[in-house]
C-alpha cells in the first residue's frame, strides 16, 4: 500500500521531501516537467539529470544551472525551441542553436540577436514554421521578397508585417526588348542597368506593383514587379488586337497610343481585356510616338514623329485639343517619365537626362543621368506590401472565395 502511495505521489512532492536524492530526481526528470524545482542546488548542475529533464521537456533548462551548456542547450531548443528565451545570452548569437530553436518554433526567433534576425537563411527556417516570425525578422528582410513568400505561403497573416518601405527605381527597355531596371539613387554615367524580364516588350508602363508592357505583336501585357524574373511569363495578351506603341495610366484608366494613326485611346484599367474595345481617339490627328502622365496630376506629355516634346491636360483632351510646346529644344526625346520634382528624358541616343520641373523652360538644358542603353523609360516608386496585396488577392480568386463570399452574400439577402 505504501509503495503504491509513492507510485501515485507526484515525482514533485516526492523530491521536495528528498532533493538530495540523485536517483530519484533523475527518474523525475524523465517524466515530470517540475521535477527540477525542488532538486539539490549541485544535482541542477549534473549533465545526466539535465539533459534527461531537457528532452523530457526543454522548458526545464530554465531550471536547471547548464543554460551555457552547448550540448545541453541544442538539446533543449530543438525539444522546444521556445526554451530559448532561457540559454545564456552568448548562445543567442550561437547560429546552430537559434537554427535548432526556429525550426522547432519559429516565434523563437524573437530571443535570437540583431545579427542572426538578419541572417536570410534563420528567417527561411523560422518562416517555414510558422509564417508569423516574420514579424521578428530584420527590417531588411520583412522587405525579402524571398522570406515574404515564404511566411505567406505559411500564414497568410504574416502579411502584416511586411515591411512598407517604399523602394525608388528607373525602369528602362535594354537593346534586346528586356525591362531592366536601377536604383533611382545609384542612376549615374558609370551605373548598370539589371536585366529583369524575358521577351519582346516595346514600351511600358508602371501602376502601383504591376508593370504593363507592349510585346511584339501591339498588345498588353502585364507582370507583378516583385515577382519578374527572366523565366516567368507576361499575362497576357489583356487587349484586343489593336496594336498599341504606348501607355500611360491614370485615374482607373489606361491611355494608349494606337499605331495606326498615333493618336490617343483610352479604356477603363479594371475592364481591360481581349474583348473590350479602346475608346476614342480622344486627342487631334497630331500623331505621337509615346506618353507619360504624371501621377496625381492633370498633364499629359506625348512625343511626336520629329521627338519634340508636348502636352496638354489630360480630362480636357478632346479628338480637337491641341498639343503645347514644343517644351524643350535643347533635347530630342524618345519619351519622358514624371518623378518627383524631376523630369526625366530618353533622348534619341538612348541615354537618360533630366530637369528639375521647377525651373523646366524650353531653352534649359538636361542633365546626363545615365550612359546605358536603354529605349524605353519609366521612373517610379514601388512597394513590397502592395505586391502582397495582388499576390494575396490572385491566391484568394483562384482559390474560390470570391464566389464563396458573393454565394453567402446572396443566401444572406434572399
Amino acid at each position: 500500500m505504501q509503495m503504491m502511495a509513492e507510485r501515485g505521489q507526484r515525482f514533485e512532492d516526492r523530491i521536495r521531501n528528498d532533493p538530495k536524492n540523485r536517483e530519484l530526481v533523475l527518474e523525475g526528470a524523465r517524466q515530470d516537467q517540475y521535477a527540477l524545482l525542488h532538486a539539490d542546488t549541485p544535482l541542477l548542475a549534473d549533465r545526466e539529470i539535465v539533459a534527461s529533464a531537457v528532452r523530457f521537456n526543454g522548458d526545464a533548462l530554465l531550471l536547471s544551472a547548464l543554460e551555457g551548456d552547448r550540448e545541453i542547450v541544442l538539446q533543449a531548443v530543438s525539444r522546444c525551441g521556445d526554451s530559448l528565451r532561457w540559454v545564456g545570452k552568448e548562445l543567442l548569437a550561437d547560429r546552430e542553436v537559434v537554427m535548432a530553436a526556429v525550426r522547432n518554433d519559429g516565434l523563437s526567433l524573437r530571443y535570437a540577436t540583431d545579427e542572426l534576425k538578419d541572417d536570410l537563411e534563420i528567417v527561411l527556417a523560422a518562416c517555414q514554421q510558422t509564417g508569423r516570425a516574420l514579424r521578428h525578422a530584420s527590417g531588411r528582410l520583412q522587405g525579402s521578397l524571398e522570406a515574404v513568400l515564404v511566411a505567406l505561403e505559411q500564414d497568410n497573416s504574416a502579411y502584416t508585417y511586411v515591411s512598407t518601405e517604399i523602394n525608388e527605381s528607373v525602369y528602362g527597355i535594354d537593346l534586346d526588348g528586356c525591362i531592366c531596371s536601377q536604383p533611382l539613387d545609384g542612376l549615374s554615367t558609370r551605373s548598370d542597368w539589371v536585366t529583369l524580364s524575358k521577351g519582346k516588350a516595346s514600351s511600358f508602363t508602371v501602376c502601383g506593383p504591376e508593370l504593363y508592357a507592349i510585346g511584339c505583336d501591339g498588345r498588353v501585357y502585364k507582370q507583378l514587379i516583385v515577382t519578374m524574373t527572366l523565366e516567368s511569363e507576361w499575362v497576357g495578351p489583356l487587349s484586343d488586337s489593336t496594336k498599341v506603341t504606348s501607355l500611360a495610366i491614370e485615374g482607373g484608366f489606361i491611355y494608349a497610343v494606337a499605331a495606326q494613326d498615333g493618336r490617343i485611346y483610352k479604356q477603363v484599367l479594371s475592364m481591360l481585356s481581349p474583348n473590350s474595345a479602346w475608346d476614342g481617339p480622344i486627342s487631334s490627328d497630331t500623331s505621337v510616338r509615346s506618353i507619360a502622365i504624371r501621377e496625381g496630376e492633370d498633364t499629359i506629355y506625348g512625343v511626336d514623329m520629329d521627338n519634340k516634346l508636348y502636352s496638354q491636360p489630360l480630362f480636357k483632351m478632346s479628338n480637337i485639343s491641341l498639343w503645347q510646346g514644343p517644351l524643350t529644344t535643347t533635347l530630342d526625346v524618345r519619351c519622358v517619365s514624371c518623378f518627383g520634382n524631376k523630369m526625366y528624358a530618353l533622348g534619341t541616343d538612348n541615354k537618360v537626362y533630366w530637369q528639375i520641373l521647377q525651373d523646366f523652360s524650353s531653352i534649359s538644358r538636361w542633365r546626363l543621368a545615365s550612359q546605358g542603353d536603354v529605349t524605353y523609360l519609366c521612373v517610379c516608386q514601388t512597394d513590397l506590401k502592395s505586391a502582397c496585396d495582388v499576390l494575396l488577392e490572385e491566391r484568394w480568386k483562384a482559390a474560390g472565395f470570391h464566389l464563396e463570399r458573393r454565394q453567402n452574400a446572396a443566401k444572406a439577402s434572399a
